[in-house]
């Protein structure tokens, strides 16, 4: 017990440094990301803090990994590098205890990973995509720059507003014309007002510009006999980007992927992915463990880089693997499970080089 604590010790400390240097790596290009977003007017400004909060835990699921996997080459590479597990096998310490040992520790990451793939990353994509659902009113509004016309709906709609507040949530001296098809003809209705502000319906959840103290006028161009009309409130709909939730297969919860051989192949790519992730972390460490074993004399990290190379070949053949299932250009049984008992064989069988080594 006292040496597999000191194992753990060595591992996880390396795990935890390693998950932090990649995150902060990855979230930097997802703000770099977001960011652009924004400033093309996808996105508003004001969510990027909160989408990159949601993007943590399903970065944390991809990532652990692919730092479990390393933290055990560079761990075991450092104690056989300084001949601590030279030692350690003198008294007694031999590679299967060591492998089971690594197992037990890959349990706990592989539970770890399996919750956030399974339950929490479908709940995390739903949330974002509300998110962003509700957050299009506020794009089309923070597109507006006051002092120039902007036209919306392709043309169909024309907004202006004189001056906004500093969070752009509220504007002075709107002007709003929108084309409508009315009794078979094209007309256009023009709406001013004082002041104007995005609102949710509290019963229908869509989202409108709220109008205060203004005007509309009604009619045909080139005619004269427009209709006017005045107003204390005003609610328009403007056209915003919105996101279908339920048809993005990601925000499905893993129950509703079942069965295993669904017809929709979809579905099914989606299940084999989720559960893939945390089988990587099992089929890794049956490889880490015989591949951390180097000379002395060659260093540590020695056999880091045929490690990543492998790691990389590995993970792209599971995307490549699902776009497969997807197109049915494999049956279902054989999806991505080829390619865990492959990795799971090279580590079986860098296992037994190195037992035939020993012997």
């Amino acid at each position: 017990m006292l040496i597999f604590r000191y194992l753990a010790k060595e591992v996880f400390v390396t795990l935890a440094s390693l998950t932090t240097i990649l995150l902060l790596i990855f979230m930097s290009n997802q703000f770099v990301r977001y960011l652009n977003r924004a400033a093309s007017g996808q996105i508003p400004g004001m969510i990027i803090m909160k989408l990159m909060m949601l993007e943590l835990p399903n970065l944390m699921g991809l990532l652990l990994p692919l730092g479990f996997y390393v933290a055990l080459l560079i761990a075991y590479g450092r104690l056989y590098a300084e001949s601590e597990m030279t030692v350690l096998q003198a008294c007694g310490y031999g590679p299967s205890q060591l492998l089971r040992h690594s197992f037990v520790m890959a349990a706990v990451v592989s539970v770890l990973v399996g919750i956030i793939m399974i339950w929490a990353s479908p709940v995390i994509a739903t949330e974002r995509a509300k998110l962003l659902r509700t957050t299009g009113i506020q794009t089309a509004i923070q597109m507006i720059v006051p002092g120039r016309f902007r036209a919306l709906s392709e043309g169909k709609q024309i907004f202006y507003v004189e001056s906004m507040n500093r969070e752009h949530s509220k504007a002075q001296q709107v002007f709003l014309a929108r084309q409508v098809v009315k009794d078979n003809h094209l007309q256009w209705d023009i709406l001013l007002a004082e002041r104007a502000f995005a609102e949710t319906d509290p019963t229908t959840l869509e989202n409108y510009i709220v109008l205060q103290q203004g005007s509309e006028y009604e009619g045909m161009p080139g005619k004269a006999d427009f209709q006017v009309s005045e107003f204390d409130q005003y609610k328009a709909r403007l056209p915003h980007p919105v996101i279908e939730i339920e048809k993005d297969i990601r925000t499905t919860d893993t129950a509703s992927l079942l069965p295993f051989n669904n017809p929709d192949k979809r579905k099914a790519a989606e299940l084999q992915w989720r559960l893939s992730v945390p089988i990587m972390v099992l089929t890794l460490t049956l490889v880490a463990v015989p591949l951390s074993r180097v000379n002395p004399r060659a260093g540590k990290y020695a056999k880091l880089l045929p490690a990543i190379v492998l790691y990389i070949v590995y993970a792209n053949f599971i995307f490549v693997s699902r776009d497969w299932l997807i197109a049915g250009k494999v049956p279902l049984w054989f999806g991505m499970w080829w390619l865990h008992f492959a990795v799971a064989g090279i580590g079986l069988l860098l296992i037994w080089r190195n037992q035939v080594k020993l012997s």
